[in-house]
This record gives C-alpha cells, structure tokens and sequence, in this order.
C-alpha cells in the first residue's frame, strides 16, 4: 500500500485540514487571517524560498480549483 498504513488512511506530513470551532478559535483565526494577508500582500506566488512548503501544501491540496 503507497503510504497508507493497515486502516487505510494516508500519512502526510502534515494532518488534514480540521473544521474550527468559531466560537473558541475565534483569536487564533484572526491571527491567521492576519498572517495570510500578509504573506498574500508580501509574496502573492509563494515563490520565496520561505514559502515553498506552503505552495506545494496549496498546489496539493487545491489542484483542481485553483493555481498559483
């Protein structure tokens, strides 16, 4: 099995994506929000050495929606 293991769920290095809970993830949201808008406002592409790990995470996971 291509890196699965015996329940069949793949292994990244990183977990997938969780849903937040709005009413207790309220400030770390917000401090997501802030540091996208800045790292979009800096580096659009995500072409700085920096942001490669983030471009191939992006690429990765929204193939089919977007490009970058």
């Amino acid at each position: 099995m291509d890196q699965e293991n015996s329940s069949g769920t793949r292994q990244h290095g990183l977990p997938e994506f969780k849903i937040a809970n709005l009413f207790e993830d309220v400030a770390i949201l917000k401090e997501v929000q802030a540091l996208t808008a800045k790292i979009e406002e800096i580096d659009p592409k995500l072409e700085k050495e920096e942001n490669k790990k983030l471009h191939k995470l992006v690429e990765e996971k929204f193939k089919d929606r977007i490009s970058i």
